[in-house]
């Protein structure tokens, strides 16, 4: 298990502040910037970084191995006993940290991870910061979009959405009628593309609301500009959406894969030795869903043009990690995992009382998180995990202010009994 660490600021028995890694590999920045370094230089803390197993440079197996044989040792409770055992390491091996407390903050899954174990392991954590971090598991993760054009409509206003929507249509009728041979040529698709293939079709379009869905996600600055670009069109508004997307292709030099098997390809156990694509995508089969479906398996609307059913996911968990894969084993270890932590229905004066939880409005991974109560806080018009960096000027009072309550809530819990 690799990790990194900052000793700069503390002091005997100072407390321990660990930022939980996720599905990345770990990088010296958050150590020496952020609002984990900041709370470690006022209270004298050590700072650490853990690298999740299967991610970066932390291997179980020598040969960096991916088979399905191998993976078997990737799954939730085995990171958190890496956690644990980590922490029991430190506070063993190090004497001005045996009496230290322990602060856990992680983001997105890995805030996820800093709230689970407050509830596996009480009697090692005195606290944790879970940032726009999902709590309920599920396959059919049909919010996402809905929340992502919500997210879209609340930055910008109804026309943006309302083009991108109508763009869509557009694209959808042009597949009904088998009428895509011009937008494959003007968007440079590859010749292996089959228009009249559903896996295809389907990759096709979750391939188009990936790109727009992380915009919206993880960079809520960028939002103007797409829906500057999508406003600017000259042509009708049904086309807008793909002029745009002709734009976004008309200067590259290879052509634009957007087959299944391209996308089958990310996931293959030799192609993926660093970006850790495959690792996360057997932890999701597995345990967690969360995915992004456009056709949605409950009574609740469709969205985002209806392309994108479940099953299309529990095909590329089969074809990625064999027949074994089955949907009826990723819902059992779904009920498994929600009945154990508690998901989202769980009163916070009874169960996860050490946690605070911040989500970002324009995030639509709140919708699987705790959004309620005193220890939870909504940022108005930001997006995933866009709260851990410093303070900053530059931020709107209300980011401010709550960065000023997680800090309040953690530092409650490190204060002398």
């Amino acid at each position: 298990m690799r990790y990194l660490q900052n000793a700069e600021y503390h002091k005997p028995q100072g407390p321990i502040y660990i930022f939980v890694g996720g599905e990345w590999t770990i990088t010296p920045g958050l150590l020496s910037t952020g609002l984990t370094h900041d709370m470690a230089v006022e209270n004298g803390g050590m700072l650490y970084y853990t690298e999740h197993r299967y991610y970066g440079q932390s291997w179980p197996h020598e040969n960096n191995s991916l088979t399905v044989a191998q993976l078997q040792h990737l799954s939730l409770e085995q990171a958190l006993a890496d956690l644990a055992y980590f922490i029991r390491y430190q506070k063993s091996h190090n004497p001005h940290l045996n009496h230290s407390k322990v602060i856990l903050i992680g983001g997105s899954y890995s805030g996820s991870m800093a709230a689970w174990m407050t509830q596996l392991y009480p009697e090692l954590i005195a606290a944790s910061w879970a940032s726009s971090a999902p709590l309920l598991a599920k396959a059919d993760f049909h919010e996402y979009m809905k929340l992502f054009s919500s997210s879209l409509q609340l930055s910008y206003g109804h026309n943006c959405t309302e083009r991108l929507e109508m763009g869509l249509q557009h694209l959808v009728e042009l597949f009904k009628t088998n009428e895509t041979e011009s937008l494959l040529k003007a968007l440079n698709a590859c010749g292996n593309f089959n228009a009249m293939d559903a896996l295809d079709r389907i990759s096709f379009f979750n391939g188009i609301g990936n790109y727009f869905a992380l915009i919206v996600q993880s960079y809520s600055t960028y939002i103007p500009v797409l829906c500057n670009a999508l406003l600017r069109q000259q042509s009708s508004e049904e086309k807008a959406l793909q002029n745009v997307l002709e734009q976004l292709y008309a200067d590259d030099t290879q052509c634009q894969d957007f087959s299944y098997q391209a996308m089958l390809q990310l996931f293959e156990e030799h192609s993926d030795q660093r970006s850790g694509t495959r690792a996360w995508l057997y932890q999701t089969c597995n345990q967690f869903g969360w995915y992004t479906t456009t056709i949605s398996d409950s009574n609740s609307s469709s969205s985002f043009g209806s392309q994108v059913p479940l099953w299309y996911f529990e095909h590329l968990c089969r074809d990625s990690f064999g027949a074994g894969q089955t949907s009826s084993k990723l819902q059992a270890n779904i009920a498994r995992l929600n009945a154990q932590f508690g998901g989202i229905a769980f009163n916070q004066s009874e169960r996860y009382r050490e946690v605070i939880f911040t989500h970002g409005q324009l995030d639509p991974w709140r919708a699987l998180g705790q959004r309620h109560g005193n220890q939870a806080i909504v940022l108005s018009g930001y997006s995933h995990v866009e709260d851990l960096a410093s303070i900053n000027v530059k931020d709107t009072v209300s980011m401010n202010l709550a960065k000023l309550r997680v800090m309040s809530f953690l530092r409650r819990h490190i204060a002398a009994i």
